[in-house]
């Protein structure tokens, strides 16, 4: 899926703080939410490529990181606190979709959905009919290259962040990276004519 890198608005100091999260009443913690709800669900949304399925874990993460807030002791920010977790969240919710869609009987091929479009994109055809492709390609891709893809391209995380995010040794993030580029470019290269020129 492409988007266009939008620059993360700066977050106000409560979010980015370095107390515990336990430290925070309800007030503050509300606080915190409303910082980081958009970037957070930016970061689902890119992941998921589903809006729906990105305001779920959404919530998910921060009622999770209520429920367990005495966890946080304020080693990095909270902001970096949240995305870790809904990164957890994403990566169980998608084990669960993938056992149900093992265990779901095979949808007829012309029963596939239309992708939610970008409103942005969708004043152009062959721009609408480009950023179909992309995302096709970008969902054939393994799960941890598309992944890391996706982080390093649109979330804007270096490889060492993606490494510390998702666990993965510096290297495989690094080649995972590299090979999904490679592989974006090779499969998208029959549209390369409807590509903007920079």
């Amino acid at each position: 899926m492409v988007w266009a890198r939008q620059p993360a608005p700066a977050p106000p100091a409560a979010a980015e703080a370095t107390l515990p999260v336990s430290t925070l009443d309800r007030a503050e913690f509300r606080t915190v939410f409303e910082d980081q709800r958009q970037p957070l669900f930016r970061f689902l949304y890119r992941l998921t490529h589903n809006a729906s399925d990105a305001e779920d874990l959404l919530q998910e993460t921060f009622l999770a990181v209520w429920r367990k807030r005495d966890q946080f002791e304020g080693r990095g920010s909270v902001g970096g606190y949240l995305r870790s977790t809904a990164w957890r969240i994403y990566l169980n919710a998608r084990e669960r979709d993938e056992r149900r869609a093992a265990l779901a009987p095979k949808a007829a091929p012309d029963a596939e959905m239309p992708d939610e479009a970008d409103p942005v994109l969708e004043t152009s055809e062959s721009a609408g009919f480009l950023l179909q492709r992309v995302r096709d390609e970008l969902g054939r891709l393994p799960d941890g290259a598309r992944e890391a893809f996706v982080l390093f391209r649109y979330e804007g995380l270096s490889c060492a962040e993606i490494s510390a995010l998702t666990g993965a040794p510096l290297k495989t993030v690094e080649s995972r990276v590299a090979r999904a580029t490679r592989q974006l470019a090779e499969r998208l290269r029959p549209y390369r004519h409807l590509m903007p020129s920079s």
